[in-house]
């Protein structure tokens, strides 16, 4: 059933301010005393009373974005004017001025691989950061009073921080105009490429956005709700076009949220096909442009909903039989072309990723990455370390490498790294390992998997934090910028354990 051309409802929030504080300020003390520029400065104290127009802090002189304003702590900025070496900071809080504390900048300054970090409100970002046409990054993060939206540039620097929604409840996505889309419980919001909401839009009949609003080939956003299911929307004007709750409804169980897939219905054919994965009576629904259900499928992981990926002839793939199995399924009618079965999985895959010769990418049983040929449905080669975790990967614009992020079980604690793996033969080129300290200290988690440049020169990894008390009173995370263009750089070489080919997939 399609649901015709609607009105958008769209508000923007007003901000509440107070209007007066009840004592001078007093910062007791800073999280760090030496900060880059754009780095992130944890102030506690008393007296800050609430964010408004007449309330901001200063470092060296220059207005510092804030992204938390309690009355006794503030999460603030380095600003990237800010002159090098020993200055001050202290708050204006309605025009009463704080004591000031010492303060040295420094510039950013890449370490190995790692270009820069970033350090984002809240211990979990959960979702890989978006990435506009122009380079600037955009991360979706929440604190105690809601959702977050950071613009860097690729450098590192901060450009903005918006504000809109609660947590992320899917991935952003970024437009070729530059602005970035954000989906938080019930709700979507397009910020401008300054930081300002353009419009929100929350269905009547829906509830949790669960596929990310993602532009389309033909330029318009696409994403699905539960119940209310997949719309398209005109992204300029948040104007709905056209929407379908899928036959079944399209519901879920609060499984991990997807990013909108599209494809042709064959070789040679546009891109014509919008693909939805949710988990319910059918975890997988086609869609044409202009909204009509073509099919549903099977797919699925042990997590629920699984994230498809398309081949240069618009055969989909995913894993399936709970991530038992790898599946392909024919794009003009959902049947099932043929099932690959490892054999030698404990637990099975969570998603599929594919390389520009349609070589499909999977981790089976946390510890297992796999290449597999859909065509000759031969595996290529197979990488088996039993004290890693691996996360899933993410491929390279030329498919030559695959980056991902997992731990390694087999040291006490389970440290967090970044690896690049060969995509030829899958050995092992390089790790970047990820901050780990013991008790009282912070474990550093890589999330999602990694977003990686056009060019293929930059991985950008967002992050979890477990932290041990006093750390867990200041939460926090982190975005990685992670060189990936050269050959430089530590970590295990040689190749996986356990290569070889594998059986031919059965139908």
């Amino acid at each position: 059933m399609i649901i015709p051309h609607r009105k958008v409802f769209a508000v923007v929030l007003p901000l509440l301010f107070a209007t007066q504080v009840s004592a001078t300020p007093v910062i007791t003390g800073v999280n760090e005393d030496t900060i880059a520029r754009s780095g992130r400065v944890a102030i506690t104290g008393t007296g800050f009373g609430a964010e408004g127009p007449q309330s901001e802090v200063l470092i060296a002189g220059l207005p510092a974005l804030a992204s938390t304003w309690t009355d006794t702590r503030i999460v603030a900025y380095v600003p990237e004017a800010a002159d090098l070496g020993a200055t001050s900071l202290w708050v204006d809080a309605q025009g009463m001025r704080s004591n000031e504390i010492g303060l040295t900048v420094t510039d950013r300054q890449a370490t190995g691989r790692v270009r820069w970090t970033f350090e984002a409100e809240g211990s979990n970002l959960w979702w890989r950061p978006a990435l506009a046409p122009d380079g600037t990054i955009y991360v979706h993060a929440h604190n105690a009073d809601g959702g977050l939206i950071y613009a860097l540039s690729q450098d590192g620097a901060l450009l903005w921080i918006g504000k809109a929604g609660w947590s992320p409840y899917v991935p952003p996505s970024a437009g070729p105009d530059g602005a970035v889309y954000v989906g938080s419980i019930s709700t979507i919001y397009r910020i401008s490429p300054q930081g300002s909401i353009d419009w929100q839009y929350r269905p009547l009949d829906g509830f949790n956005i669960r596929v990310a609003p993602t532009i389309g080939p033909n330029g318009l956003l696409y994403g699905a709700f539960e119940l209310s299911g997949v719309f398209a929307m005109e992204p300029l004007t948040g104007t709905v076009i056209w929407s379908n709750p899928g036959n079944p409804a399209m519901t879920d169980k609060a499984s991990d949220a997807v990013e909108m897939k599209f494809g042709p219905s064959g070789p040679g054919q546009p891109v014509d096909q919008i693909y939805a994965s949710m988990e319910g009576q059918r975890s997988f629904y086609a869609f044409s442009s202009s909204g009509d259900q073509l099919f549903t499928a099977s797919l699925a992981n042990s997590r629920g909903s699984a994230e498809a990926a398309i081949g240069s002839d618009g055969t989909i793939y995913g894993p399936s039989s709970l991530g038992l199995t790898v599946k392909a399924i024919d794009p003009t009618d959902g049947s099932t072309l043929w099932q690959y079965y490892p054999g030698d999985w404990a637990t099975g895959t969570l998603n599929v990723e594919i390389g520009p010769d349609d070589t499909l990418y999977f981790v089976g049983s946390s510890a297992k990455l796999e290449a597999y040929d859909p065509h000759s449905q031969y595996r290529k080669w197979q990488f088996f370390d039993p004290g890693y975790s691996l996360g899933r990967p993410s491929v390279t614009p030329d498919g030559a490498t695959l980056i991902l992020a997992g731990s390694d079980t087999s040291i006490y604690g389970y440290p967090g790294f970044v690896k690049a793996f060969a995509s030829r033969n899958g050995r092992e080129l390089w790790t970047v390992n990820l901050p780990f300290q013991l008790n009282p200290g912070y474990r550093v988690y890589g999330v999602h998997h990694p977003r990686i440049t056009p060019d293929g020169t930059t991985a950008y990894v967002s992050t979890l934090t477990l932290a041990e008390w006093p750390l867990n009173q200041d939460p926090h995370s982190f975005v990685y910028a992670i060189d990936i263009s050269s050959a430089k750089g530590g970590g295990k070489g040689g190749g996986g354990k356990g290569g070889g080919k594998g059986g031919k997939g059965g139908k």
